[in-house]
């Protein structure tokens, strides 16, 4: 290799060098960004079999138990509007799953059944009786599959648009990015540019009807639960390929407890036609249709919300 190619060859791989030390620094400091909003409120830790539990428990009275939906950024937070209402009746336990809030982050992608065995894990362990359990959305699905798997804990469902109905598992053209979504450099800058403010708002936007119910506080508190750590990159490689995802129909055609189903008539996501399908097959049940409202019943119309609740538990 004569001189003129031996120092163009070094430059070249100086400058990659210096691209890839920059790309690194540039991800440490977005992840030291979002750590300075890190949720700082009052919270409780139950240590599993697999680390640490965040939960918030508040009030007396019978246990219900909220499980929160499986979106980018959520958290025990998305309860927050109905959380203290809620707590002068029951005693009400709102976890993070893992992955989310202030739990632990899993090493690998978890599926719906290990999701299940946490939730069955958490109502021994601290609730240590029969509970209500009210979910969200996907957390619905994860109640579903706890119902069948542990069917002597719950005492009944409160279940808003469980998204099992209609997509079930995710397929293996679904799951084929997860390999690559979790590499530690390329995957760690799809996980950053997938969780920017701008990307947050965008599907905060898609889930509600009401946009202007979004405010910044909200986009703030998603984006940082979102980047809690670098190993929240695999709780977005989770959740975009549908890692977690189960087909619950056999789990709700099967329930033993007494349930209601929630539905916003303007979820575009998990369309109310899902709903069709299940008062089809179980029409024992109870079914409400929240009108001009979206993924989140409990967020957009949470007065009526909370006066169903009040019918269902009394």
């Amino acid at each position: 290799m004569n001189k003129k190619v031996k120092e163009a060859a070094l430059s070249v791989s100086a400058a990659t060098a210096s691209l890839f030390g920059g790309l690194v620094l540039w991800q440490k400091a977005c992840f030291w960004q979002a750590q300075k909003k890190i949720d700082d409120t009052l919270f409780e830790i139950y240590a599993s079999t697999n680390g640490d539990i965040a939960y918030t428990s508040m009030g007396q009275g019978r246990p219900l138990l909220l499980i929160h939906s499986m979106m980018l950024g959520t958290s025990r937070a998305e309860w927050d509007t109905v959380i203290n209402t809620l707590a002068k009746s029951y005693h009400v336990y709102a976890l993070d799953l893992p992955g989310f809030g202030g739990s632990f982050l899993p090493d690998k992608p978890w599926t719906a059944y290990q999701y299940a065995q946490c939730i069955h894990e958490f109502t021994e362990a601290v609730i240590c009786r029969p509970a209500y359990i009210l979910a969200s959305n996907g957390g619905a699905d994860m109640a579903l599959v706890a119902s069948m798997l542990y069917p002597e804990q719950i005492k009944g469902l409160i279940l808003i648009s469980p998204e099992g109905f209609g997509r079930g598992f995710a397929t293996n053209e679904e799951t084929e990015p997860l390999h690559s979504l979790l590499l530690p450099l390329s995957g760690t800058q799809l996980f950053l540019m997938g969780t920017t403010k701008r990307k947050i708002k965008e599907g905060l936007e898609e889930a509600f009807f009401a946009k202007e119910k979004i405010t910044k506080e909200m986009i703030d508190s998603f984006h940082s639960s979102a980047r809690s750590s670098k190993k929240a990159q695999i709780t977005f490689a989770v959740l975009k390929t549908g890692f977690w995802r189960a087909d619950t129909k056999a789990a709700f055609s099967a329930l033993g407890v007494p349930f209601w189903i929630f539905w916003g008539e303007e979820n575009k996501q998990n369309p109310i036609s899902n709903m069709d399908w299940a008062e089809s097959v179980r029409p024992d049940g109870e079914y409400v249709i929240f009108e001009d409202v979206g993924n989140f019943p409990h967020l957009e119309n949470s007065q009526n919300f909370l006066q169903l609740i009040k019918e269902y538990l009394k």
